[in-house]
């Protein structure tokens, strides 16, 4: 169960103090401990700038305040998961196109216990009105959404967290055997998909209308890579040898050239 401090719980965009609050409880119950905020809205730090006994926020991390008084703020997304290995978002969209497999709670925890004892793993939570955008869902490896009634399919953010935490931490009583080779961190599968990107765009395979479609479909393919730190360093390799091959028609090792 130590890779249970290796659980990341990341709100972007929270609105409502009493709910990181109530996050933090959840957490504390199930052996969790590191959590970041991603762009809050101010009335949340406000609050958390608090007393203890005047902020919301502590008054519902019961318990748990040692979590809040331990979390890290940042301003974009991709601060919070660069050195993850596994970034999970979370939605109650069924039809979009996703960067990952669309699972439930307990396929993500078993993914999540298989890359844990490797380093970060970041579970990705959205606004508590409107979730993540595509573009912040684009970041992960694997999307879960929980499964609930059609009359009333959004859950709070606090009960969704509670509910993705006890799958983790269920499974770390008896884990599922690790991956063999230790996965690339978020940071550099961003850099590799940003070559990606210029290449694609260079060789006119797509154009900047259908670029996020395209993008979204390579970052589908790759992550079911499991790409290693040295894989993503051998692909940034030869997208950087063919866009000079490209601008000067001879290979740099080529004696001539």
């Amino acid at each position: 169960m130590d890779w249970l401090r290796n659980i990341r719980v990341v709100l972007v965009g929270s609105q409502e103090p009493m709910n990181v609050g109530a996050v933090a409880r959840a957490m504390q119950n199930f052996g969790l401990e590191d959590l970041w905020l991603v762009a809050p809205e101010p009335r949340v730090l406000e609050d958390l700038e608090k007393p203890p006994k005047d902020s919301l926020a502590y008054r519902l991390a019961v318990h748990a305040e040692e979590v809040l008084a331990g979390l890290k703020v940042a301003t974009r997304l991709p601060e919070a998961v660069a050195e993850a290995r596994l970034v999970v978002g979370t939605t109650v969209r069924e039809r979009e196109i996703y960067t990952g497999p669309l699972v439930g709670p307990r396929p993500m925890a078993e993914a999540v216990a298989r890359v844990a004892p490797q380093g970060v793993v970041a579970l990705v939570f959205g606004r508590e009105t409107s979730g993540l955008t595509k573009e912040e869902i684009d970041l992960s490896q694997l999307i879960v959404r929980i499964p609930t009634s059609p009359k009333q399919p959004s859950l709070n953010l606090a009960q969704a967290v509670l509910i993705l935490c006890y799958e983790v931490f269920c499974l770390a009583q008896t884990p599922p055997p690790p991956l063999p080779d230790p996965l690339a961190e978020r940071e550099a599968l961003e850099r590799l998909f940003e070559d990606l990107r210029e290449y694609v765009l260079r060789i006119g395979f797509t154009d900047e209308r259908r670029l996020p479609y395209t993008m979204r479909r390579f970052r589908r393919l790759l992550h079911k890579a499991h790409l290693t730190p040295g894989e993503v360093q051998f692909l940034r390799g030869f997208l950087h040898q063919s866009r000079w091959y490209a601008a000067h028609g001879r290979r740099k090792t080529d004696p001539e050239a």
